[in-house]
């Protein structure tokens, strides 16, 4: 490509399969070419040459744009004669296999008697194998004749194949040697025919899968896994395929019973069904039993003093004699002034003993509201106690976003929170419940971004212990780095699956029981300390 374009040789055509690096090639081409070469690529071919010229004089910087194809031709011819001699221009057109025949066949007509002489326009051709054949056809002879440079993009050997893996491995500060067995290298090599996209898709799922389990190293196994899964492979024979194969589950044929028996079965199979769902909905749909605490709520010592006592009136005792009516309900003492000696009441002047008080009874709306002491509200709480008191649903907002054009959950949760990933978008999903699908999050929707800390990772049981979120993970085995950590040592690791209104199914974990808030919170600082909790920047799994 660049000795085409240093020589001046026309039309240069470059191929190669899907995924073989065309593009990078490309992009290799104009960050390194000489400054005096203007190169225009057009990513996506256009529906007709007129549009191409547009964009193509757009780049250029041509202010007024023409629309009809012989003043573009015109506007391009002029733009290269106001080149210096040294400069030159190259359109390179990226998926040329998609250009239709007849746009080709006007491209070959493009170089005028002026653009010619002077040798300052290279059209590049980059596309994929099967454009050779378009190439070929009758039609565009003309244009073959033009083309001087033809190559192709061979696929890679083995021994490049493993350079390549172990370069892109360098680029990161990593070595192949560290984080993959030479077995697995010699596998991937084996089924990537040699093409450098499925290279990366290979390698990015065969981590994926060692990463959720925590090896240290992507071995033959995982590589295995990754290419039945990916469909790689077929009735091939390698290690681990026929274990493989055996514990798939396979459905009983029912080949050779009668049609009758059949249709007894299933309805019988219905029967079951319609019977499982109305056992089922009998116990799990049926409304829950209100404790007693909520039918009698329990109320605080201050609270009772507000209830009023009976109106005092006179009534026959069980002898028959008249209790004697109560005196007003009797107001507290006020605080006496430093040297005054407070006075007794009067009933205690008058030595008369105070009568006990009525029981409590219901007023009658006929009666007048007695005068109340003003009772003080109960002092606040201290602050540990009060941050310890917050519910789920009270859990403080950090502040409310309006979602732009272009937005996802997770660009949103990074821009928050410097850090997104499945566990912190889930804690957002739990505070915007009308959320449908996180994938799809509507322009000018508002979303609540909830305050994360680490006295929100606590969860109160019914029992009184607590429970401390761990993350939430997109399958089970990704949370297989917390086992074996000294902070949950002694505590068992619960995965709950929740399933998102989208249909996707998440997974949480939690680790329980401790007995205190404060043991809890002591372990998730901990996890957070050494990287090791997803809801906190800095978040990294144990290698």
């Amino acid at each position: 490509m660049v000795e085409g374009i240093k020589e001046r040789r026309g039309v240069i055509v470059i191929l190669g399969e899907l995924g073989s690096g065309k593009t990078t090639l490309i992009q290799h081409l104009l960050n390194t070419i000489d400054r005096k070469v203007k190169a225009v690529v057009v990513f996506h071919p256009y529906g007709s040459v007129e549009e191409l010229l547009e964009d193509t004089l757009r780049e250029l910087g041509v202010r007024s744009i023409a629309r009809d194809k012989v003043s573009l031709v015109q506007q391009l011819n002029d733009s290269l004669q106001s080149l210096t001699p040294e400069e030159t221009l190259a359109i390179i057109i990226d998926e040329a296999q998609d250009l239709s025949p007849a746009v080709m066949e006007e491209l070959c007509l493009l170089p005028t008697p002026e653009m010619l002489s002077a040798k300052k326009l290279q059209i590049l051709f980059v596309g994929q194998t099967g454009g050779r054949a378009k190439l070929e056809s009758a039609n565009l002879q003309e244009l073959k004749q033009k083309i001087e440079v033809v190559s192709q993009i061979q696929p890679l050997n083995d021994e490049e194949c493993q350079e390549y893996i172990a370069h892109r491995l360098r680029m990161v500060e990593s070595d192949i040697t560290r984080v993959m067995t030479p077995e697995a290298v010699s596998l991937i090599c084996q089924y990537c025919g040699g093409n450098p996209r499925t290279i990366n898709v290979l390698c990015d799922n065969a981590f994926l899968i060692g990463y959720g389990l925590s090896k240290k190293k992507v071995d033959a196994e995982i590589v295995t896994e990754v290419l039945e899964d990916l469909n790689f492979v077929g009735q091939k024979e390698f290690p681990g395929w026929q274990a493989r194969e055996r514990r798939k589950f396979r459905a009983p044929s029912m080949k050779g019973i009668s049609p009758l028996f059949r249709k007894i079965c299933f309805s019988l199979l219905a029967l079951v069904g319609v019977g499982a769902i109305i056992f089922l909905g009998r116990i799990f749909l049926k409304a829950p039993e209100e404790q007693p605490a909520t039918r009698f709520p329990i109320q605080a010592p201050i609270a009772r003093e507000k209830l009023t006592l009976a109106p005092p009136e006179a009534k026959p005792d069980l002898a028959g004699k008249a209790v004697p009516k109560p005196d007003a309900e009797p107001k507290p003492p006020e605080p006496a002034e430093p040297g005054h000696k407070p006075s007794a009441p009067p009933s205690a002047q008058e030595g008369k003993a105070s009568a006990p008080p009525a029981p409590f009874q219901r007023k009658s709306a006929a009666q007048a509201p007695e005068a109340r002491a003003p009772i003080s509200p109960p002092p606040p709480p201290p602050a540990s106690q009060a941050s310890v008191a917050k519910t789920k649903a009270e859990r403080p907002f950090k502040k409310v976003v309006v979602v732009k054009a272009g937005d996802s959950i997770y660009t949103i949760a990074s821009k928050a929170y410097k850090v997104a990933n499945t566990s912190v978008v889930d804690q957002i999903l739990e505070s915007n419940p009308e959320i449908a699908n996180p994938d799809k999050l509507i322009a000018n929707q508002k979303i609540r971004l909830p305050e994360i800390a680490e006295e929100s990772l606590i969860i109160k049981s019914p029992d009184g212990t607590f429970k401390v979120r761990l993350g939430t993970f997109l399958k089970p085995e990704y949370a297989a780095f917390l086992k074996g950590q000294p902070a949950l040592q002694g505590k068992e690791i619960e995965i709950v699956p929740r399933k998102l209104p989208s249909g996707k199914t998440w997974y949480k974990a939690m680790a329980g029981k401790f007995s205190t808030r404060e043991e809890g919170l002591k372990v998730i600082h901990d996890l957070k300390e050494k990287g090791l909790s997803p809801y906190f920047a800095g978040f990294k799994k144990n290698k």
